[in-house]
C-alpha cells in the first residue's frame, strides 16, 4: 500500500483526475482523487465488461479494460492497462480470495504511465 501512497502523491499532488467509463455499455464520468477511486469504478458493477478512459483519446490513449465474472462462485477479474494497442501490464485475479494488491498493482503501472506521457507531451508542447 506504500506504493500506492506514492503514486497518489505523484500523479494527484492534490489535484483531482477526470475520467469516462463505459460499463456495461453506460457511460459515465468520474472525478478520482487516488487509486482507490479507481477500484471503486472497477467494482462499481458485478458482473461486468468495462473501459475506463484516462485521456480524451479514448482507446489512443491510456486507458483500463476490464471484465469481472462469476466463476465457481467467485468474482474474477481480468484487467488489463493500456497505451492505445499496446498493454502495459494485465492480470486475472479472485477478487474473493486473493488480496486486491495485484489489481492496485496495475491500477498504479498504468497511472505512472499516464504521468509520464503528460509529461512529455508537455515537454514537447514548450
Amino acid at each position: 500500500m506504500e506504493a500506492s501512497h506514492k503514486t497518489n502523491k505523484e500523479v494527484f499532488g492534490g489535484k483531482p483526475l477526470h475520467v469516462r467509463s463505459i460499463i456495461n455499455s453506460k457511460e459515465e464520468t468520474w472525478t478520482l482523487k487516488s487509486s482507490n477511486d479507481v477500484m471503486r469504478i472497477l467494482e462499481s458493477q458485478y458482473p461486468c465488461k468495462g473501459i475506463i478512459y484516462f485521456e480524451d483519446s479514448n482507446e489512443e490513449g491510456i486507458h483500463l479494460v476490464y471484465t469481472t465474472i462469476e466463476e465457481n462462485n467467485n468474482a474474477i477479474m481480468n484487467i488489463s492497462a493500456k497505451n492505445g494497442t499496446a498493454i502495459i501490464e494485465e492480470g486475472e485475479f479472485n477478487m474473493d480470495h486473493e488480496s486486491p494488491t495485484g489489481v492496485f498493482n496495475i491500477i498504479n503501472t498504468l497511472l505512472r504511465e499516464r504521468t509520464k506521457k503528460e509529461e512529455l507531451d508537455d515537454l514537447f508542447k514548450n
